[in-house]
């Protein structure tokens, strides 16, 4: 589990690995926010240990007003969430009682459990449909369909297996969706983002 940085900002953001650190990094900055703090929490085991490190760390209850979580659904967003309000009052903090809806001040906590919208899935889901109905994304539905029936396996982990196939399509294939972030290899802009957007503004 990576241990919590001092304490630096008024507002933390707890995020799910580097993938996500990196992302979000690129994101913020994309958004011209300022006075947000990531901090990763490593793996979805790990998030309860770290909180309650965080909050005793010097300056945590002086410093800091918002606190948001973002941690990918996998296969059920409601486990998700139920595992991020457990870790949060495991911790002493506020506990809101669904996704994106502010609990508690100083600090006020917040979380969001991607893709969104209650579906099961993660960043790499978000990432996906950016290039949804596009060509590229008809020649990687086919690719797939190609690599199944050649091996009779069905892909596994297909969303981040998909954004790696779409990342294999540019000038630096080998990197990571976080860090493909940072080389506007993804379209910030797009709608689906939207809600990741008043998130982060809200914070």
């Amino acid at each position: 589990m990576p241990e919590p940085n001092t304490i630096e900002s008024k507002i933390q953001l707890l995020v799910e690995g580097n993938d996500q650190r990196n992302f979000f990094e690129a994101f913020i900055d994309h958004l011209s926010l300022a006075n947000i703090q990531i901090q990763n929490f490593g793996g979805v085991a790990d998030l309860r240990p770290f909180l309650s490190i965080l909050v005793k760390r010097s300056g945590f209850r002086e410093t800091v007003k918002s606190v948001g979580i973002v941690r990918d659904a996998e296969t059920s967003a409601q486990a998700a969430f139920q595992s991020v309000q457990s870790s949060l009052s495991n911790a002493g903090l506020p506990v809101p009682n669904q996704p994106e809806r502010r609990a508690g001040s100083s600090p006020a906590v917040t979380v969001l459990i991607l893709p969104g919208n209650n579906r099961p899935g993660m960043l790499e889901t978000l990432l996906n449909e950016t290039f949804a109905n596009t060509p590229v994304d008809g020649c990687i539905n086919a690719f797939f369909g190609c690599v199944e029936d050649a091996s009779g396996v069905p892909t596994q982990r297909p969303h981040k297996a998909r954004a790696q196939a779409y990342l294999a399509t540019k000038p630096e294939p080998h990197l990571s969706v976080g860090v493909a972030a940072k080389r506007n290899y993804w379209d910030l802009d797009h709608p689906v983002f939207d809600q990741l957007r008043q998130f982060l503004r809200a914070l």
